[in-house]
């Protein structure tokens, strides 16, 4: 089951991020689902210090929703209300992609906003008061310096959608009714594969359900703080400005009434209000990127950048995580956002048009046309998606199976339903060959297949057998095997920092004595700088190798 190897990565990378102690928390709660205070305490048999610290430090970096349940009383008593905690798998596993968010903020709004996110990224959650304060001491200056063009920076970052007022802490969420967990059969049947994706689903709902309880309205959630709304394009502050207003007294007090609450809000905006990453939209960023990748190993860059003008110019209209298809968009609005790019600043008008009508042919399909006469275009975005998973599961049957088993599967991918002799003949493999490859398909459940009975007997020789394809099926599977290759990867990483752990140690001390300018005599042996050599260099090809994964990853689940 897919969710099994996914709930394993996260908790390897809470344990690698905070401790052995934090990843108990996590791993009682993404396994046995949301619980509240005494049941993670009898599961994990830690002392209340300990449970609260740990608590605190999953909620401070996102990783649990705290959500309250009420609970009927027999009689006139009132009902009981607990506060049960729920694992947000997903949030862990976004700490992965980290490097990946602070790229697309970087190449977006510069460095200075690359570093606000780096310490949202860093700390979880944090008032304005806080990113100041960080700033200000990472710069060696005053708070009065950095203020100012840090918040236009973060008032850019909130436009943006980047980063977002955290959610209720304590939302109260109606009972569901649950039903007694059936036994998943076990096996490639059919039944069994049907019921695990039923429980990976109802899983999800609950997940879903929690988390939008949680969540503030757009409104609200990405509210520009009051202080900020007072920073003018030039860095200087309204009420830098004075003006004389001869007004009437009574007047003049109400003014200044309203002057002292919106006051007292900036200083609660600043003070009390928490902030965090928006991974929502970060993770939307990437879906386009992936999209305009592509499009461009499918047709060419100037349709990739035709692609990702739209979909830029789109954006702010797409109102779940993932949308089938983008909003429609005329000839002149396509032209105006491709021009403005960088790249299509060159491009023609008919270059566009050719561009434009390469994806809307009916053998790709990526854009379709719509409104009176055509005169409107559609991003087709599931179309895209599903096309580079389709070839992401190619390129994984080509490696692991070979050419001819690549052949088949696409074969029927392409035909749907067929029998061995079809297949066979289509593929141009031998009869003996194609029975093997397939059934060697099957066991890895990679193909599947189906008896039409001719007779009620259900006779082999009197029935007919078709070989397909559960797509949805294969997308589970070969997400499985990912989540699996990443906790592989993530545990030797670990075990390879722990197995250096004491040079590393003496490292840092000697890092930061230099940092700080005392003179040290400590220095590093021959055999000790070729052990952090080895550790470095290893460290690297393992980190990239999960990037890499990851991205796949992201494909299979988050796209």
């Amino acid at each position: 089951m897919a969710l099994q190897h996914k709930l394993k990565l996260a908790c390897d990378l809470i344990r690698a991020h905070f401790g052995e102690l934090v990843e108990k928390v996590c791993r009682c709660l993404v396994y046995k689902g949301p619980l509240v205070l005494p049941e993670i305490a009898r599961y994990t048999e830690m002392n209340p210090t300990q449970l609260k610290n740990s608590i605190l430090v999953l909620v401070q970096h996102n990783c649990i929703q705290g959500y309250k349940l009420f609970q009927e009383a027999a009689g006139p008593n009132a009902p009981k209300v607990f506060t049960s905690y729920l694992g947000l798998t997903d949030n862990i596993l976004h700490r992965t992609r980290f490097p990946k968010f602070l790229s697309i903020v970087r190449d977006e709004l510069g460095g200075e906003a690359e570093a606000l996110l780096e310490g949202l990224l860093e700390h979880g959650r944090l008032t304005l008061e806080q990113v100041i304060q960080r700033a200000a001491a990472r710069a060696g200056k005053a708070e009065a310096e950095v203020e100012l063009p840090l918040k236009q920076t973060f008032a850019a970052l909130v436009r943006s959608h980047y980063i977002e007022r955290c959610p209720t802490p304590e939302p109260t969420v109606a009972p569901k009714a649950m039903e007694p967990p059936k036994k998943i059969p076990r096996g490639p049947s059919s039944k069994g594969r049907a019921a695990k994706i039923a429980a990976i689903k109802n899983a999800e709902s609950e997940y879903d359900r929690i988390v939008s309880a949680a969540a503030a309205l757009d409104t609200e959630r990405f509210r520009v703080p009051s202080s900020l709304e007072e920073v003018g394009e030039t860095g200087m502050e309204n009420g830098d400005v004075t003006m004389a207003d001869p007004v009437a007294s009574g007047q003049k007090r109400k003014r200044d009434a309203l002057a002292m609450d919106a006051k007292t809000m900036a200083v609660v905006d600043e003070k009390e209000v928490l902030w965090r990453a928006n991974y929502e939209e970060l993770v939307r960023k990437l879906r386009h990127q992936a999209c305009v990748e592509q499009v461009k190993s499918r047709i060419d860059a100037a349709a990739g950048t035709v692609l990702g003008a739209m979909l830029e110019m789109t954006r702010n209209s797409e109102t779940v995580a993932k949308p089938e298809v983008s909003a429609p968009l005329s000839m002149a609005a396509i032209m105006q956002a491709v021009t403005m790019t960088p790249e299509g600043r060159t491009m023609t008008m008919e270059r566009i048009r050719g561009a434009l009508h390469q994806m809307a042919q009916e053998t790709i399909g990526f854009i379709t046309r719509s409104g009176e006469g055509g005169s409107s275009y559609t991003i087709n975005m599931n179309k895209i998606i599903e096309l580079a998973r389709r070839n992401e599961v190619e390129a994984i049957v080509l490696q692991r199976y070979g050419r001819e088993s690549c052949r088949i599967f696409r074969l029927l991918m392409m035909k749907g339903q067929m029998e061995q002799k079809q297949v066979a003949g289509m593929a141009m493999v031998q009869l003996k060959d194609a029975r093997e490859l397939l059934y060697r398909l099957l066991k890895e459940q990679y193909v599947c297949v189906q008896e039409v009975a001719k007779s009620a007997e259900h006779s082999a020789q009197k029935s007919i057998y078709l070989w397909n394809i559960n797509w949805h099926v294969i997308k589970l599977l070969v997400l499985d095997d990912m989540y699996h290759a990443a906790a592989n990867l993530q545990q030797r990483l670990t075990h390879e920092l722990e197995q250096e752990q004491e040079v590393l140690e003496l490292l840092k001390q000697i890092q930061a004595a230099k940092a700080s300018g005392v003179d040290t005599h400590v220095t590093l042996t021959q055999r000790q700088q070729e052990q952090v050599k080895r550790i470095r260099r290893v460290a690297s090809i393992l980190e990239a190798s999960l990037l890499k994964l990851d991205s796949a990853i992201l494909l299979f689940h988050d796209f």
